[in-house]
């Protein structure tokens, strides 16, 4: 998610075809570019709403306590 992106040449040393990350720097943009390799930059809000949600899931399920996720529209 937010800050990932600094793995990105940890990725690419690894063989990597993709990277999805929140975000991107300027930096990550042109290194895609020069190694050929996809980087998705999807945003905060939208990399981080799945794994709270499933952390929620799992706490209703393991506790049987109820859980309420409350998503607020963020661009990014």
């Amino acid at each position: 998610t937010g800050g990932a992106q600094w793995y990105f040449q940890a990725a690419i040393d690894a063989d990597a075809d993709v990277y999805l990350t929140g975000e991107i720097s300027e930096a990550q943009y042109h290194l895609a570019n020069e190694t050929d390799t996809a980087f998705i930059a999807a945003g905060h809000h939208a990399t981080e709403r799945c794994g709270i949600q499933a952390l929620g899931k799992a706490l209703a399920q393991q506790f049987d306590v109820e859980v309420q996720f409350f998503d607020e529209h963020n661009p990014a």
